[in-house]
């Protein structure tokens, strides 16, 4: 047990983290900004520091002033939501550590016990009066600091690997029939069709926000397009929603688009897709959804859409895995992602969502109604293998 110190630009995330620690026997003194901390790092010279990365703090801005004032303290962040490519890029930046919320005494109290017993080992060089020795010093020297380094870049790799590991990246749903899913710029949208509703869940950690159940139809599809929520119905009905709290239907497209199972909008046309029938469909902003071009689909079967980073993609449910489009030519794929989350079989893809970062997939069960429906997290696009 010792002192620790504690950066935080939030006040009550300082008096929480203190009250943890005091729990966890350390004494803990804590700073508001980062000149701050490193101040008190050089005076009172703690064991080790804990920073909260969030809202005006960056945790690795501070990770690189920390180590570059004390290069051997162990540093632990604190994160406020949780963040797998945060997380790795911050140990690569050289963190001891990474906690993920909720934070406890518990966690609190391992990590900073795991990042103690690691902390760098105190030197000192003695230099021998023979003139005629001083080579075997300098190897020995030499020797002790390759191994010293040999030893922590093994310790963070492990750590990168047990990071990636332990990060969460899907979550059971409360409900056994998922058919679309989509992504209003905070929440992400689940439909269910046995239960005739639209489930709000926040991405941080898919809680419940809202339940919205419709009387008179069945979603099988939901998307967001033109400031408006768009489902698409078991029955071959589009219908257009405000966005206000009961989503209010203001228009109803009856005969528009049969067999509609994805639906997606690229800022000029409508896309809906037919897996049934193995069709693509763009169609025009107008009173009826009025069809441009069809175009036969390269693939299994497109259960869902989605527009994301300038291109259109579809969820092929049949081979498992996601399919880049050219707009002009639909039926040219010009890339393709496998999602190995479903290489097991046992779950069926059925919604596609895009946060602006990554892509999110909501499945059914096999055999279906057999268990919950589960909600997937995928990788950054930028790290996810795509093949022509």
């Amino acid at each position: 047990m010792g002192s620790i110190g504690l950066l935080a630009s939030d006040e009550l995330d300082r008096r929480s983290l203190t009250l943890l620690a005091a729990e966890a026997g350390h004494a803990a003194w804590a700073s508001a900004t980062l000149p701050d901390a490193v101040e008190a790092l050089r005076e009172r010279g703690p064991k080790a520091v804990v920073v909260v990365d969030g809202p005006g703090q960056d945790a690795a801005a501070a990770v690189r002033e920390v180590l570059r004032a004390a290069p051997l303290i162990p540093v632990v962040v604190a994160l406020k939501r949780r963040d797998a490519n945060r997380a790795v890029a911050l140990l690569r930046l050289g963190a001891a550590e990474v906690v993920a919320p909720p934070w406890s005494r518990e966690t609190l109290r391992a990590v900073l016990a795991k990042a103690l017993r690691c902390q760098g080992t105190a030197f000192s060089v003695v230099y021998a009066p023979p003139r005629r020795v001083w080579p075997f010093y300098l190897l020995a020297v030499a020797v002790f600091f390759a191994a010293a380094f040999g030893v922590l870049a093994l310790q963070r790799r492990e750590r990168l690997a047990r990071e990636a590991l332990l990060v969460k990246s899907f979550w059971d749903l409360p409900y056994k029939h998922p058919a679309g899913l989509a992504f209003d710029g905070r929440s992400l949208w689940v439909a269910d069709w046995f239960s005739q509703s639209l489930y709000e869940h926040a991405p941080e950690d898919i809680s419940i926000r809202r339940i919205v159940h419709f009387t008179d139809q069945t979603p099988i599809s939901v998307a967001f397009a033109m400031d408006a929520i768009w489902s698409a119905t078991a029955a071959g009905r589009i219908v257009r929603h405000m966005r206000d709290r009961q989503l209010s239907a203001v228009q109803s497209y009856p005969d528009a688009a049969p067999h509609t199972a994805g639906f997606a909008y690229d800022g000029l046309y409508v896309w809906t897709s037919d897996p049934a029938r193995r069709l693509l469909v763009k169609r025009l902003t107008d009173a009826e959804l009025s069809p441009v071009a069809s175009s036969r689909y390269p693939g299994g079967a497109p259960q869902a859409l989605a527009y994301a980073s300038g291109s259109l993609w579809s969820l092929d449910s049949v081979n498992r895995e996601l399919v880049r489009h050219n707009l002009e030519r639909p039926d040219e794929p010009t890339g393709r992602v496998a999602l190995p989350e479903y290489s097991g079989g046992g779950y069926k893809p059925m919604g596609l969502a895009w946060d602006g970062t990554r892509f999110w997939t909501v499945a059914e069960r096999i055999p279906q109604g057999s268990g919950p429906a589960r909600l997937f997290r995928h990788a950054d696009l930028s790290t996810m293998a795509m093949r022509r």
